[in-house]
């Protein structure tokens, strides 16, 4: 096979042409690494963002969540075998050789899941909407591991949660947008894996959902008084804070939430620091990072003027919680309710806007291959 289809950045920004499709070489993996079959693919705000912002050039590979069947293995990858199920993450829109929306793709085993194919729904999904669920078929693989290796890194290196449940029982975690792909995980890794106490914020219509992952308080981020809801609730047990939305205005809201508590670690998706918010000159003792998911590979990453690289404790931590913690817990695991569109890359466009547009809540937009 020499050349494969995929969807591409087009270059444009005009509304439903931020990719197009094209033939591209079939892909040629390292020795580390997987080529697995496409089967479904699903849309992140990363896709689009990577596209509008810059960050990758025109002709790069959309998408980073894929599922699908291994096709070939690197001689030095274990634990995969030739027509496993798998789903997996990878930095995608930013290359021409390599991204998630294409027919073949090039898998990175330690941002990799694998499945069991006895209690796994070959058939594919009607084009409609789709209750949350464990993951029991390639369109709920697909929408899981971007946001799950997020929460990997920001729980076990940028936040440093201890992982044990005992010393995390009367402790608050704070996740603001928790209806956000990466607050539906979060939510559930926090009293899976941590034990921790969960308070998160979404709008009205999702709170009973989140309330049945696991979160302990949900309240209404639109509430006026949010800030002191959020204060007078947690009693100043929060010690650590997550902001999925990740904008200025949301990571101030955060940390003033947090007043009463002492020594807070916060973490954020999109390179904010304390710089970007007016902070209680009191409070010495709390400190801020930030995570970006594509370091869970170990590469060196680079988005615009950033160059960011992934440290041995970074690598180490991930590692950790991949391969040891998150294990027993996978089969529990719920994902996002699924929006599934119409078969074929050419949905791609759609799923971009949809994301671009603000119209997707609590769901994962997702299409077959």
């Amino acid at each position: 096979m020499s050349a494969i289809k995929a969807a591409v950045s087009s270059g444009s920004q005009k509304t439903g042409e931020l990719a197009k499709l094209i033939q591209i070489p079939y892909p040629v993996a390292s020795d580390d690494q997987l080529i697995i079959k496409a089967v479904a693919y699903a849309a992140n705000p990363t896709d689009w963002k990577h596209i509008v912002l810059g960050w990758g050039p025109a002709g790069s590979v959309v998408g980073s969540d894929v599922s699908g069947i291994v096709e070939k293995i690197g001689k030095n990858v274990k634990g995969f075998e030739v027509g496993d199920y798998v789903s997996t993450t990878l930095h995608g829109n930013h290359l021409q050789e390599r991204g998630a929306f294409a027919d073949y793709v090039i898998v990175d085993p330690d941002t990799s899941l694998k499945f069991d194919k006895a209690s796994f729904d070959e058939a594919q999904l009607a084009p409609g909407t789709y209750p949350p669920s464990p993951i029991k078929n390639f369109e709920g693989a697909a929408a899981i591991n971007l946001s799950l290796a997020t929460v990997a890194l920001s729980f076990a290196d940028s936040l440093k949660i201890p992982d044990d449940k005992k010393e995390n029982a009367d402790t608050f975690i704070l996740i603001w947008g928790g209806a956000t792909s990466t607050g539906i995980v979060a939510i559930q890794i926090a009293k899976l894996v941590y034990g921790l106490k969960v308070i998160t914020t979404a709008s009205a219509k999702n709170h009973e959902f989140l309330k049945s992952l696991g979160a302990d308080v949900v309240l209404d981020y639109r509430n006026p008084d949010i800030v002191e809801s959020i204060i007078k609730v947690a009693g100043g047990k929060i010690a650590y804070a997550l902001d999925s939305v990740s904008s200025k205005e949301t990571y101030q809201q955060m940390y003033d939430s947090t007043k009463g508590s002492k020594k807070v670690a916060f973490d954020n998706l999109l390179f904010l620091t304390e710089k970007d918010i007016k902070l209680d000159p009191e409070r010495k003792s709390d400190t801020f990072g930030g995570t970006l998911v594509y370091l869970a590979t170990g590469e060196t990453q680079v988005l615009g003027d950033l160059v960011i690289e992934a440290t041995p404790e970074l690598i180490r931590s991930y590692k950790h919680f991949w391969y040891d913690l998150l294990p027993p817990h996978l089969a529990q695991l719920k994902t996002p309710a699924l929006r599934v569109l119409p078969n074929g890359l050419q949905s791609t466009n759609e799923a971009l806007e949809l994301l671009r547009e603000n119209k997707v809540s609590g769901e994962k937009v997702v299409f077959r291959a």
